[in-house]
């Protein structure tokens, strides 16, 4: 509100230094108008008075016949003193006028700087950086330049020790000193939760540890009112070829030596080296492997009637020498590379392609659920290409689920909030997965704008040898009732966990005890035949 009101009174300020120019030319051009002395004369007098006119040297005469009345015409003529005065004054508010546009320049830029700024750290700016970038690569292709690739370790004790708020102010305390440390010195801004991209240019090696220094005693010094944080960093950095413009290429570099960096005991930063490269160079080989990978569809199951409810869009790599990799391990890898907003979007369009064709086929459609990691949220078109798919099939935005993991909606929660808010005015509902890994937070629940809760395996394993077990579950299940949230019990692999989920009150399982994830063509049959599984 603060803003707001700070706002309307610089935009009210404006409106009267515009009405005062205003004013000030209105008044200048009423001094430049030719009044003087008004008289009337006849018509053959005229002559006379304009040949006495010409030689009095203290006046100019200016004919001006402003009506004619018979035989008269009226004129008027200024004295010569006048005429100096009214120059002075013209000049005099002329160079008000400019004084005033000088001042009005400066707090527009200001205004706008203070904009931009305050986009530049409370909202990630990776597609803008992109843009920046490249032109600064551009125009300074022939000097020698580093990127600067670091995150705040730890950040999500900071965020559950101290909160959410105090989280985003260690994040805008942070932006702040980039601001104070790097204006005009390159581009800079946040790519990705915590994450910070920095180019600059540097003169020696020694610009690099001056960096590294800066940031360790400057830029992650947070000040802030109400906690007393300690902010350590994990550092990337690339040294960029001279002549490179591919910006992408060169924050990617950056990001691996600062995910490197990570796994180095007290070590705070890793530069991109022929090492790293060849590291890559496998990862990239490993991507393009990648994109051979195939979807699976796992059925979800009402717990008492046996029906398909819905179905969770798996993909699955098969390697052509390693055999079939884990989601465990190419998922991360595919994140590292960013090559997941690709494989995201192609999971998206395959499940509301299959969805058009159960529809063309007059089968039983049910929604299915489709994962979105953090990175594809980050994607300032993600919620565009959503609705697109949505357009292009024709499909009902109540047959699409999307499933957020627990770590990733609660992580950065004002932004995934508010994206998974956008994506919910589409008409998609919305999942949290894997609830009950890591450190749950019960309270999150309801500040996370969600449709449907997922209880990850982890919370199921000993439900049939532990009773502490049992009320935990049972617990949860009813708080989730109370929310209004659709609960799913995920990994749920035989009769005897089944019997105890109908005792607590669960209503949708999800596991290998009904079905393990099918491919497309087995997946159609199931819901086809249904005594495939009403058997069971």
């Amino acid at each position: 509100m603060k803003i707001r009101g700070n706002y309307k009174r610089y935009i009210c300020s404006n409106i009267i230094l515009f009405i005062l120019i205003a004013l000030l030319i209105g008044f200048s051009w009423i001094l430049h108008s030719e009044k003087g002395i008004e008289n009337s004369i006849k018509k053959e007098l005229a002559i006379e008075k304009l040949d006495e006119a010409v030689r009095d040297n203290n006046h100019i005469f200016s004919l001006k016949i402003n009506d004619v009345d018979g035989n008269y015409i009226k004129y008027s003529y200024l004295d010569k003193s006048n005429i100096i005065k009214i120059g002075i004054i013209r000049i005099i508010i002329f160079l008000i006028i400019i004084y005033i546009i000088i001042i009005i320049n400066k707090k527009i830029k200001t205004f706008l700087g203070k904009k931009s700024y305050k986009k530049m750290h409370e909202f990630v700016r990776y597609n803008e950086i992109l843009i920046e970038g490249k032109k600064y690569l551009s125009d300074n292709k022939n000097e020698n330049l580093i990127a600067i690739n670091f995150d705040i370790d730890k950040f999500k004790i900071i965020n559950d020790v101290y909160g959410y708020k105090a989280g985003d102010e260690v994040l805008n305390s942070i932006a702040i000193n980039i601001d104070k440390y790097f204006k005009d010195r390159g581009i800079y801004g946040r790519i990705t939760g915590d994450i910070f991209i920095i180019i600059t240019k540097i003169k020696s090696k020694e610009d690099i540890k001056d960096i590294l220094e800066l940031i360790k005693t400057k830029i992650i010094n947070v000040n802030l009112k109400d906690f007393n944080i300690s902010v350590n960093v994990s550092i990337g950095l690339c040294e960029v070829e001279q002549g490179e413009d591919d910006i992408e290429k060169i924050i990617s570099n950056a990001d691996m030596a600062r995910i490197k960096s990570k796994e180095i005991n007290n070590i705070s930063h890793v530069i991109f080296d022929e090492k790293l490269k060849q590291e890559k160079k496998k990862l990239i080989e490993l991507e393009r492997d990648l994109f051979k990978s195939r979807l699976y569809y796992q059925p979800k199951f009402n717990i008492h009637t046996k029906d398909i409810v819905g179905a969770e869009a798996l993909i699955r790599w098969e390697h052509p020498t390693r055999g079939m990799i884990s989601p465990m391990v190419f998922i991360p890898l595919a994140e590292k590379t960013r090559f997941i907003n690709k494989i995201g979007r192609w999971v998206l369009e395959e499940a509301c392609k299959i969805i058009k064709k159960q529809e063309n086929e007059g089968l039983d459609v049910v929604p299915i659920a489709i994962n979105l990691s953090r990175v594809e949220l980050y994607q300032k078109d993600l919620v565009d290409f959503i609705e697109e798919m949505l357009k292009k099939y024709k499909i009902n935005p109540n047959l699409i689920e999307i499933e957020v993991t627990e770590t990733t909606a609660l992580k950065d929660l004002k932004f995934i909030n508010k994206k998974l808010s956008d994506i919910k005015s589409l008409g998609i509902k919305i999942a949290m997965d894997d609830f009950g890994t890591g450190n749950s937070n019960l309270s999150g629940l309801k500040d996370i704008c969600i449709d449907v809760l997922k209880l990850d395996k982890s919370l199921l394993n000993d439900i049939e040898k532990d009773l502490k077990t049992q009320v935990m579950v049972k617990s949860i299940l009813n708080l989730s009732k109370d929310l209004e949230l659709m609960t799913i019990c995920e990994g749920v692999e035989n009769t005897s966990q089944v019997e105890i989920l109908k005792n607590i009150n669960a209503e949708v399982v999800q596991g290998y005890v009904y079905s393990k994830p099918l491919e497309e063509e087995k997946f159609n049959r199931l819901i086809k035949d249904k005594s495939l599984y009403k058997d069971k």
